[in-house]
């Protein structure tokens, strides 16, 4: 009989442990990304019902606060990494709930606090004391085998954590993560890198510590493209000066020549002529291509102007961004800051082009989708790049086609997209002098210094406005900026007059005008500024038109 009561008295003690379980409180911080933006998300979590046996974790958790699909499915990836370390199914059945309730959860960023908290709830591990648990925001996935995985945005979660907060990253996100140390206000947060989950259990229990990364010095490599040197392009005098007036105002660019005369080369030394990314700027574009999954490796910072070259088969969505849970930035964000490249322009599809107007009138793009809605940055230079028929010679004498052809080419581009195009140049074939001349390396530099006094001027005229250069200078306010001469603004009249163009042309043709007087150096628009903008503004039109 007393074999009986003590088994007794030690099922009525379980009984009151698990009983317990139901009145505690859980909660803990994870991050994740929506867009670009980084967000703390508070995961909640208590025991709400005494199981009568153990239950499987996927039957026994349940999540609420607008959870996607990848992360009600982690409860899956999780019970299998618990079952590697004999961690045993839950005795109550636990309730899990996101917040802020109105933020769409998706991805794979949660999945380690989630795995930590559904240990508390059910019993296994102790909770931190509440007035520590706020200060860890844990982020990563993890596989079948308890590892923890990298993931894609971690600077912009460590940007919005809060300065004084420990995150908790994988092992290779931890560079990354560091970059926000840079900011004068983030220079007291702590970064700990875990590779297994087993890891993290262990510091929960106490038998851990995490080491902050960020008390060794850590070094950060450049990564893109180094653009191609201006002196590498031979010939096309014209062509390249239209290509420094565009980089120098930020003006969009059209080329147009036949095939193999440098039109993609000439588009690639740009992005070597843009004034050089600030600390801000590196950063921007970092968490960009992070939120992308475009970083292969930790510790890189992107350092050079972007240059993205779309094949002309990119459909709209490739363009502008897009997915089903997860939207991801697309080329004209990845271009941001930098050179977009159009190349075959007529070839591309319709509805791709005409998806561009947005994001090359605002600097911005936004895409919706049935449960979410992102906006990006996508303030770049167009650069596109065309034939000027089918065969590409035209009006040549090697050209094949027939006026009906050319024009039904040339027809592909829509109105409006080449009206957002300020600038129009034609490209030459090169002279047999000149496809033998000797390349002269050095001269991007040069050009770069011309570029950044330019827009030095363009930062000091823009001041206190959200104006970045000339092209960006809204309609209606074209007077405010654009002084002319009193000789100048008579010539600006006569050639609006003469060429009979649109208000929208007259007002890029103001703007381009005013790149070349900033590049000059001068503080009014004169004659040769005129002239010099209309033959890429006015007269550039007139190539399609031959």
């Amino acid at each position: 009989m007393g074999k009986s009561r003590q088994v007794s008295g030690q099922g009525h003690d379980e009984q009151v442990k698990l009983e317990d379980l139901l009145r505690r409180d859980h909660s803990l911080n994870g991050g994740m990304l929506f867009g670009l933006r980084g967000f703390i998300v508070e995961v909640q979590a208590r025991g709400v019902q005494v199981l009568r046996k153990p239950k499987p974790w996927r039957e026994a958790v349940d999540i609420s606060g607008m959870a996607g699909v990848a992360v009600r499915e982690a409860i899956s990836r999780i019970s299998a990494a618990f079952t590697k370390y004999a961690i045993p199914e839950p005795r109550v059945a636990i309730q899990i709930n996101l917040t802020p309730a109105g933020l769409w959860k998706q991805g794979t960023w949660l999945d380690l606090p989630l795995a930590i908290i559904m240990l508390q709830a059910s019993g296994y591990l102790p909770d931190l004391p509440e007035t520590v648990e706020g200060d860890f925001v844990l982020v990563g996935e993890i596989g079948l085998h308890g590892e923890i995985r990298r993931v894609p945005g971690v600077l912009s979660i460590a940007d919005a954590a809060r300065p004084e907060q420990t995150l908790i990253v994988p092992a290779g996100n931890e560079r990354e993560c560091a970059l926000i140390a840079a900011k004068s206000d983030r220079r007291r947060c702590r970064v700990a890198a875990v590779s297994t989950l087993e890891e993290v259990i262990d510091f929960f229990k106490g038998q851990r510590k995490l080491e902050n990364v960020l008390r060794e010095e850590i070094r950060f490599e450049p990564v893109g493209d180094k653009p191609l040197d201006f002196g590498r392009i031979k010939g096309q005098k014209r062509a390249k000066e239209a290509a420094v007036i565009a980089v120098a105002g930020g003006h969009n660019l059209l080329l147009i020549g036949p095939p193999g005369e440098g039109k993609s080369t000439l588009a690639r030394a740009m992005a070597g002529i843009m004034p050089r990314l600030t600390a801000e700027e590196k950063v921007e574009l970092t968490r960009i291509y992070s939120a992308a999954g475009l970083l292969n490796a930790d510790g890189v910072v992107v350092s050079y102007r972007p240059f993205r070259a779309v094949h002309h088969t990119a459909s709209k969505q490739a363009l502008l961004g897009g997915g089903a849970e997860v939207i991801r930035p697309g080329e004209v964000t990845l271009a941001h800051l930098g050179i977009l490249f159009l190349d075959e322009l007529p070839e591309f599809r319709r509805d791709a082009l005409e998806a561009l107007r947005e994001p090359v009138e605002s600097g911005e793009v936004t895409i919706s989708r049935a449960k979410v809605t992102a906006t990006y940055p996508a303030r770049f230079t167009l650069v596109a790049a065309m034939n000027p028929c089918p065969c590409g010679y035209y009006p040549g004498e090697s050209c094949t086609c027939n006026v009906q052809k050319v024009k039904s080419y040339q027809g592909k581009i829509s109105g409006p997209l080449l009206d957002r195009i300020d600038m129009q140049v034609e490209m030459e074939s090169l002279s047999l002098e000149e496809r033998f001349s000797e390349v002269t390396d050095g001269q991007s530099p040069r050009l770069r210094q011309q570029v950044q006094a330019a827009r030095d001027r363009q930062s000091r005229r823009f001041a206190g406005t959200s104006i970045p250069y000339n092209a960006a200078i809204p309609a209606g306010h074209i007077q405010d900026f654009c002084r002319f001469s009193t000789a100048g603004l008579e010539h600006f009249k006569q050639v609006v007059g003469d060429s009979k163009i649109s208000t929208r042309l007259t007002d890029r043709l103001a703007k381009v005008a005013l790149t070349l007087a900033d590049l000059d150096g001068a503080d009014e628009i004169d004659v040769p500024h005129v002239d010099r903008a209309a033959s890429f503004v006015v007269g550039g039109r007139e190539i399609l038109r031959k």
